[in-house]
């Protein structure tokens, strides 16, 4: 009985281990000229591309605020500049998870 409860307890320690925090991960590429630029007061932003990937997010990218702040000012500096030339960038994003169901941005250009 306590062999069984014990190889149980390791097992389930193993899981717990195993599972962490889903991370998002850059998995895909799109090119295509910027349409909008969405800024918001909690320091996230959206933007729409021309060639916006299907399924399964929504018709949004984000670069959300858990991205340094330097970080998020990068890109929100060359996603304007994008839009404002209007000449095609790569967004590098993740297709796979959805951040309050739209793209996670990884890389804007």
């Amino acid at each position: 009985m306590k062999k069984s409860f014990k190889s149980a307890a390791i097992v389930l320690l193993a899981i717990i281990a195993g599972a962490g925090p889903v991370q998002a991960e850059y998995n895909s590429n799109v090119v295509g000229t910027i349409t909008n630029v969405l800024t918001y007061d909690g320091g996230h932003f959206l933007f729409t591309l021309s060639a916006m990937p299907s399924s399964p997010c929504a018709n949004y990218f984000i670069v959300p605020s858990d991205i340094p702040v330097d970080g998020r000012q990068m890109l929100l500096s060359r996603a304007l500049m994008a839009k404002a030339s209007g000449e095609a960038i790569n967004i590098g994003y993740d297709n796979k998870t959805c951040v309050n169901g739209w793209y996670r941005v990884h890389r804007i250009g």
